[in-house]
């Protein structure tokens, strides 16, 4: 690439071939930071107007080629040559880290990016089931409308979700609570496996999912697409239309989707009653980009209704009456949650000459109703708003060594609404305090390391005198007050080479108890248990060892990444042989418990194989281990079950106005789950096979129908997840749902 300087803030440069010096059409131009694209015209040309004189990172990609990312000065009349060297195997598209800026190759920790296209290709009806394409996570269920995601085998309050930088609250403390993003508008999901307090602040010893929305159309352009989807199994339909438009300095992009789905269809050909759900999401971002400036204003918001499958108040109940020999209705029965959400964050960026001072704050409110036998009146009524800031200063002391300071917080503020029959968490506040450091440093072009510190308070407070004391509950009305503070800490080191790269990294994390786990004292309809809380419970401490070794090359990619994490005073929810009769029922009691030690140890191996006589043919492979026991040897509950994950895919990529661009065969194998906790029920094998095509009619330049068609569950299997609370029903559980055919359609124009 040939870049120069054509006065202020006006860049043209031109992509060339490393070897033959020719010049490189329709290869993307990316300026990371400010978050503006554009493609080389056939001359290989490319032009950016109002650019900040500043070090910006660019990245620059075309097909057949490797990937650069570069940090250039764009205040220098300089000229500057890079080259793109050719690549004879792309495995897939080379991701710039939102966590660190950097290639995912230079991370210190083991970052695992998904773009939505292959999270989605092969038909998932929902973004939790999706986001088990990611080796290390899974997720919790109440049939295919309620999920969560599960990282190494944790999940709830100690995995933290971020959408565009928003740390996203939820009541995520509910196993039936399930996740408040959807696949409307989606790039790509970012996965951090393990704690990671140090960039995300507390709690986060589970890992981290980064959610990030597709990127803003190319400057003085327009794009807009509008898809559909049909699904037989449960006759679902999932809708979605988009548009975006940039200018030189502003920008819009607007999503909005539709999703409706009837009960589903089990592989005897009945059905599971109240399985049923719907929902909307919306989504807009307004961006603004002037000289060094540059801002985003984000706001998504949802509604849904969400029908509760296998809800009853028998202890023993026999699983044959939750299924139908009909189809339900689309709109929910009782019982049902109504869930409303609200995201707001605006995120502005300052640069200088070899730093940048990002400034972050939003808020998210949730509102959660669960509805048990009265349409009128919920049963819970908990709305949960929380204000959110992060300040960041990068700092680039010369051309190896970094720095980023910054300090994260937020307040919470939980509340029983008036209109309820009970509680089972009392009104509380909470507030949150943290600042960190990390400093990164390039020893040599292979080498990098990086260390960090993070100092994190927490305050909680119960409200007992918002509460009615006319509400059935048995919530002790005493008021609660806790402070909690801690150090944690990370280091690691990265060695890239030509077929290698090598990660180590130590990190610390630390939870502190939540209010379910200190207060709850009562019926929780959704998980179909009583739960008692514990005031006594002290926070989690961990610390965790991840290593991982890639091996790159021409035709082969291979990676294995073990890990072992150390969790002291690890808080979970013991199952008893005792049970609690209330006036709605009677359920099984369970209660928060806290062992001294907790150990975690698996990893996950994969391979990408590329035949070289059948450059259109790819074979993947992954398989995922979470062993975890207390002090004692004595497992853990809710531990996923070991599997593996293979793909084959064959880019046909044949005709020309219309093609066959791709078919792919998938098959997830679960091994038994047999190293269960007390009193928990283990689990058998099974495996599952979905199969999926990729075609595109193209109509003119910039505009085209993708088609999407494909079988899940192709051979009609029956079987039940380790993690699915179904499996709890009845003598032999409830099954996950039979055979589904799906199709989606795409129309894309742009201008």
């Amino acid at each position: 690439m040939i870049l120069t300087i054509n006065g202020f803030g006006q860049i043209e440069g031109k992509v060339i071939d490393e070897k033959t010096k020719e010049v490189i059409p329709f290869a993307k131009v990316q300026l990371i930071d400010i978050g503006v694209n554009t493609t080389t015209n056939e001359k290989g040309v490319f032009s950016f107007d109002n650019v900040p004189s500043i070090h910006l990172n660019v990245k620059v990609s075309a097909f057949d080629y490797s990937t650069e990312l570069l940090r250039l000065n764009f205040g220098s009349s300089e000229q500057i040559i890079i080259t793109l060297s050719p690549q004879h195997t792309v495995f897939e598209e080379v991701i710039v880290s939102g966590t660190e800026g950097k290639l995912q190759g230079e991370n210190i920790t083991s970052v695992d990016y998904r773009s939505r296209d292959y999270l989605f290709q092969t038909g998932a009806t929902t973004l939790g089931e999706a986001l088990t394409n990611i080796p290390g996570v899974q997720q919790n269920t109440i049939g295919t409308g309620i999920s969560r995601p599960v990282i190494r085998g944790l999940s709830g309050t100690r995995v933290i979700t971020y959408w565009e930088g928003l740390r996203i609250e939820n009541q995520q403390w509910g196993e039936d609570h399930g996740m408040a993003i959807s696949e409307l508008g989606l790039k790509g999901v970012e996965v951090v496996k393990g704690p990671s307090s140090l960039m995300y602040g507390a709690d986060a010893v589970g890992g981290v999912i980064q959610f990030y929305d597709e990127d803003y159309a190319p400057v003085n352009s327009k794009e807009i697409y509008a898809t559909t989807k049909f699904e037989s199994n449960t006759v679902g339909t999932t809708n979605e239309v988009g548009f975006k438009a940039s200018g030189e300095k502003f920008k819009v992009n607007v999503f909005a989707n539709y999703i409706s789905h009837t009960d589903f269809q089990l592989t005897d050909g009945d059905f599971l009653d109240n399985s049923r759900f719907w929902a909307t999401n919306w989504k807009v971002a307004l961006g603004y980009r002037n000289n060094n400036y540059v801002s985003n204003l984000r706001y998504h918001g949802s509604y849904s209704q969400l029908g509760i499958p296998g809800h009853t108040h028998d202890l023993v109940p026999d699983a044959s009456i939750f299924i139908s020999d009909r189809r339900g209705l689309r709109s929910p029965k009782l019982p049902a949650q109504f869930i409303e959400n609200h995201f707001v964050v605006w995120d502005n960026k300052l640069f200088f000459k070899n730093a940048d001072l990002k400034v972050q704050i939003g808020n998210t409110n949730n509102h959660l109703r669960e509805f048990d036998h009265d349409r009128e009146v919920p049963f819970t009524n908990l709305n949960l708003n929380n204000t959110f800031y992060h300040v960041r200063y990068h700092q680039h002391l010369s051309e190896k060594t970094d720095i980023k300071i910054g300090s994260q917080g937020m307040y919470q503020a939980n509340r029983n609404l008036d209109n309820t029959e009970s509680f089972i968490i009392p009104d509380a506040n909470s507030l949150d305090f943290g600042a960190y450091a990390i400093l990164n440093h390039d020893l040599t072009k292979k080498w990098r390391f990086q260390t960090g510190v993070r100092y994190d308070y927490r305050e909680i407070e119960t409200l007992q005198d918002n509460m009615n004391p006319d509400l059935p509950s048995n919530i002790d009305m005493n008021p609660l007050s806790r402070n909690y503070a801690t150090l944690n800490y990370a280091a690691g080191f990265v060695r890239n080479a030509k077929r290698s790269t090598v990660r180590f990294n130590a990190s610390s994390g630390f939870r502190a108890p939540h209010l379910a786990e200190l207060l709850a004292d009562g019926v929780h309809h959704g998980s179909l248990r009583y739960e008692k809380g514990d005031r006594s419970l002290t926070p989690e401490n961990a610390l965790q060892l991840d290593a991982s070794l890639e091996l790159h090359f021409d035709h082969f990619e291979f990676i294995i990444n073990p890990y072992v994490s150390f969790i002291r005073d690890f808080i979970y929810l013991q199952v008893t042989d005792s049970v609690v009769s209330s006036s709605v029922g009677t359920f099984p009691y369970f209660e928060f418990s806290q062992t001294d030690n907790a150990i975690m140890y698996g990893g996950e191996v994969a391979f990408h194989y590329h035949p070289h006589q059948l450059h259109r043919l790819h074979l993947e492979s992954s398989f995922s281990v979470t062993i975890a026991e207390d002090q004692d040897g004595t497992p853990i509950n809710l531990i996923p079950q070991p599997n593996f994950t293979s793909r084959v895919r064959f880019d046909v990529n044949s005709g020309k106005k219309f093609k066959v661009k791709n078919i792919v065969l998938e098959h997830h194998y679960f091994l038994p789950q047999n190293r269960v906790a007390p009193l928990e029920r283990a689990s058998d094998a099974y495996g599952v096979f979905n199969f999926a095509g990729q075609m595109q009619w193209e109509l003119k330049k910039d505009r085209a129908v993708d088609i999407k068609a494909g079988v899940r569950n192709l051979l009609n299997n029956s079987f039940i997840p380790h993690l699915s609370i179904l499996k709890n029903l009845g003598t032999q559980g409830i099954a996950n749902p039979g055979i589904n055919f799906y199709v989606k359609l795409a129309v894309r124009l742009g201008k």
